[in-house]
């Protein structure tokens, strides 16, 4: 996917050591809503040469969209923690992000 889509797809989720990626489901699903289903649907039922070529646009609309929503989020939960007071509830929010970001969660 990197190959065809670019670096854009490493936004969309974790990278795993055996090179698959994983994605929140819940990210996939928005992705797919805000595109409207009709044209992903269109896409997947017409596999002809000359439609395949749709196909490929809205693969790529939608590693765009998975990116974006997984951008959105993280940008939620830092301001979440940046309006949190110092302390536990912080600490776990902060937590929270690392797991998003890197996929692995740190010991302190």
């Amino acid at each position: 996917m990197r190959g065809r889509f670019g670096n854009k797809t490493l936004q969309m989720g974790q990278l795993e050591e055996d090179g698959s990626m994983s994605i929140p489901v819940d990210s996939i699903i928005e992705a797919v809503q805000s595109l409207g289903s009709q044209r992903l649907n269109e896409a997947l039922e017409n596999r002809k040469s000359e439609q395949t070529i749709s196909m490929l646009e809205s693969a790529e609309a939608l590693v765009e969209r998975i990116a974006e929503v997984q951008r959105r989020k993280l940008g939620h939960m830092v301001d979440k923690s940046q309006r949190e007071p110092a302390g536990a509830k912080a600490h776990r929010r902060w937590k929270e992000i690392e797991k998003t970001v890197f996929g692995v969660e740190y010991l302190d």
